[in-house]
């Protein structure tokens, strides 16, 4: 479960910005995830809750906006894919060319 080492992670970069900033407290953690990033919600969610206990992060409200990529295909339709497995709607493509959908940002905090 890779959703573990993610979070680890971005408990690294929230204690990193608490030590420079002060706060005492995190309320609520917006993230911004993509389709291609390959993360299941759900497993984020349950190690998020875990890994953070006993932190000044535990109880925090974890907000997620989903992104997903634009695919280009070669007909020159252009359509959002909202699923790993797609096809051009217009042609049956499976080779357009996809742009965005690979973000995992922290994009909010909401501090004490």
């Amino acid at each position: 479960m890779h959703e573990l080492s993610l979070v680890e992670n971005i408990l690294d970069i929230l204690e990193r910005h608490r030590a420079e900033n002060g706060f005492t407290r995190l309320n609520s953690l917006r993230l911004r995830i993509g389709l291609l990033a390959a993360v299941d919600e759900e497993a984020l969610r349950f190690a998020f809750e875990s890994a953070s206990q006993e932190t000044p992060f535990e109880g925090a409200a974890l907000e997620v906006e989903k992104t997903y990529p634009v695919a280009h295909c070669l007909c020159g339709e252009i359509f959002r894919v909202e699923d790993l497995i797609y096809a051009c709607p217009s042609c049956g493509a499976v080779t357009a060319r996809l742009e965005g959908g690979s973000e995992l940002e922290i994009t909010a905090l909401e501090v004490d």
